[in-house]
């Protein structure tokens, strides 16, 4: 199981806003770059958040989501060092992926998220790539976006 990663949602959300938008928007979104970046297994975890860990267990309150993935190095730089990783990647990862986070997350997930180990929360898991493969319906008009930042990354790669 990989790692997860807990998120806050907008305070102008319900928890129950949140959780259908980050699973029915968000993630239908993301599917592409992580499918592109070699993402193995993606899922999410809604509240009500459970966990065994102690010292968690006092603030646990004050998230409403984990992310479980694991890191490929594509998506670790594309996350972490944009300069490293090919330029239509950064900008579908800026122009989509961080403009929907803005939507229904308290602010950009790299900004406010907290690692913590696999397994440490339990709550409600939803699967949405497992063994590498999507398992939930993306549509056409996310699948048409994608694509259109690819075609410009080999555009730019032409001499």
């Amino acid at each position: 199981m990989p790692a997860q990663a807990l998120l806050k949602r907008n305070p102008a959300l319900t928890k129950e806003q949140f959780s259908e938008y980050w699973y029915n928007n968000h993630a239908l979104c993301v599917v592409p770059m992580f499918l592109h970046c070699g993402v193995q297994s993606y899922a999410q975890v809604h509240g009500p958040l459970h966990t065994n860990d102690p010292e968690l267990s006092t603030t646990l309150s004050e998230w409403d989501g984990a992310a479980e993935t694991e890191l490929t190095p594509l998506l670790l730089a594309a996350l972490t060092d944009p300069s490293s990783v090919p330029k239509w990647i950064v900008e579908y990862h800026h122009h989509v992926m961080l403009q929907d986070e803005r939507q229904f997350l308290t602010s950009e997930a790299m900004q406010h998220l907290k690692q913590v180990g696999e397994g440490t929360v339990t709550g409600v898991r939803k699967v949405i790539i497992e063994n590498g493969k999507c398992v939930v319906e993306i549509p056409e008009s996310v699948w048409s976006v994608w694509r259109e930042y690819e075609k410009k990354g080999n555009a730019e790669h032409k001499f």
